[in-house]
């Protein structure tokens, strides 16, 4: 895998450059040879309200990328949550390749019951009336700015540590 780590606004330090490292391996591992190519910024921010910090990751897998932002007040935490979302869009990807997710069938269907575009998520309301959370990057097949609240959508749910998400949504 080509890698290139950069930092802006802020010094690299070993130990982040080594968990960024410790997480390849873990990537590379659970996904042999998928990841072409992985890029990570790690920013120094001056907006406290949105977190000192950024990280943003870009991977490159046959034809296709993941981007992934994610804003906070720690460095490690956000290496470690950037990661997970790309082990949890690498494991859809390799179903997606192999033929196991058929998105016509068997695929609940849902409303979109909010947007909240500068935070960056929003939420999905279930035939049960139950609510679940979406990430901006589990938006498949279009942009998140173009999703409204009223729109259906199809998306694949799982257990996250707050209650339902959804691992990808696509409007059906």
């Amino acid at each position: 895998m080509d890698r290139h780590i950069e930092a802006f606004n802020v010094t690299l330090l070993p130990e982040w450059e080594e968990k960024i490292d410790e997480e390849i391996d873990k990537i590379q591992k659970h996904h042999p040879g998928i990841v072409h190519h992985l890029h990570m910024s790690l920013i120094g921010t001056k907006h406290h309200r949105l977190g000192l910090f950024e990280v943003h990751m870009v991977a490159s897998v046959p034809k296709d990328t993941f981007v992934i932002k994610h804003k906070g007040e720690k460095v490690r935490p956000l290496i470690v949550s950037c990661f997970d979302v790309l082990d949890r869009q690498l494991r859809e990807y390799n179903r997606e390749r192999q033929g196991m997710v058929k998105y016509h069938e068997g695929h609940p269907v849902g409303i979109v019951r909010e947007i909240l575009s500068a935070e960056g998520y929003g939420i999905i309301e279930n035939p049960d009336g139950e609510d679940i959370y979406f990430h901006r990057n589990a938006v498949k097949d279009m942009a998140f700015d173009d999703l409204a609240e009223g729109d259906s959508v199809m998306y694949a749910e799982e257990m996250g540590e707050k209650g339902l998400q959804a691992i990808w949504v696509r409007r059906s």
